[in-house]
């Protein structure tokens, strides 16, 4: 009778399953220490776990321990988290530097005379029309007709206006205290007024509204662009009454004393006044005392 050959797989099976037996002698007197009997499917089960197991330590000692910050091309997470934040606070302050820019170039313009091609788009992104058409209460509409009745009574040649070298007449912008004064080395080129909270601010020459808005530092601004290449600057305010391209006379209300903006600690009024494209002393111009 023949013998048919086994398949490979069951040669290669019955060969693993083999039982041979591992014995450890004593070199000098060949005493039996020790004797295991084993297969080689065993001994390579037992190799297996070995490598996961010491695979597994390897794996934790070096996550969990300082040993990672000594492989090549680690970095820390701590650190990674502070570079992708510097990142950020740098691509901020270019983006800022350049919206400061666009508005300065803007501002150069009107002191020279001309016009913007888009009066929306002056300053930087964070510019915002002014809501003119919020609803009112009665509280609202009392003071507004309270500010109607001043502005009835205000004339320039009032004990309220100064004038000038140029011979113009100044209005008063608020009543209040001067609690910061002019100083353009020290980059303030204007005065801050304290004065009550909803106070209203008054134009201090007829001229037109260049720019009504929100920006990050003043808060809600006003320019107003008057004769003989004056502009003043009205910071700070809780509300504008006025918009863009409106005309105003000397004394008319154009906003309300506020706290708005980055660089305001309480409610005053940052007052700027430039002649000629550079900034001067608003209290040459204004009696404010």
């Amino acid at each position: 009778m023949v013998n048919k050959p086994q398949p490979k797989a069951k040669k290669l099976m019955k060969k693993l399953k083999s039982r041979f037996r591992l014995t450890v002698l004593n070199e000098k007197t060949f005493e039996e220490q020790f004797s295991y009997s084993l297969t080689p499917l065993n001994l390579i089960v037992l190799l297996g776990g070995f490598l996961v197991v010491f695979g597994t330590l390897f794996y934790l000692l070096v996550a969990y321990t300082p040993i990672k910050t000594l492989l090549p091309g680690y970095s820390d997470a701590s650190f990674n988290t502070e570079a992708m934040e510097a990142r950020m606070r740098v691509d901020s302050l270019t983006e800022v530097m350049r919206e400061k820019d666009r508005y300065l170039a803007d501002f150069r313009v009107i002191l020279a005379g001309g016009k913007l091609s888009n009066m929306a788009d002056t300053g930087s992104h964070q510019l915002q029309e002014a809501n003119l058409n919020y609803q009112t209460n009665p509280i609202d509409e009392s003071l507004r007709a309270k500010i109607s009745e001043e502005d009835r009574f205000s004339i320039q040649a009032s004990d309220n206006a100064k004038k000038t070298a140029s011979g113009l007449l100044l209005y008063r912008p608020v009543n209040g205290t001067i609690s910061n004064a002019f100083d353009p080395k020290a980059g303030h080129f204007g005065i801050d007024i304290i004065a009550p909270k909803e106070d209203p601010v008054k134009a201090v020459l007829d001229g037109t509204i260049v720019f009504a808005g929100f920006t990050s530092d003043g808060g809600n601004v006003i320019q107003i662009q008057h004769s003989n290449n004056m502009i003043s600057v009205y910071k700070h305010n809780s509300a504008l009454l006025k918009k863009n391209g409106d005309r105003v006379k000397a004394g008319e209300s154009i906003a309300f004393i506020g706290n708005s903006g980055e660089y305001s600690e309480g409610p005053h009024l940052h007052f700027e006044l430039w002649e000629n494209g550079a900034p001067v002393n608003p209290v040459d111009y204004i009696q404010l005392d």
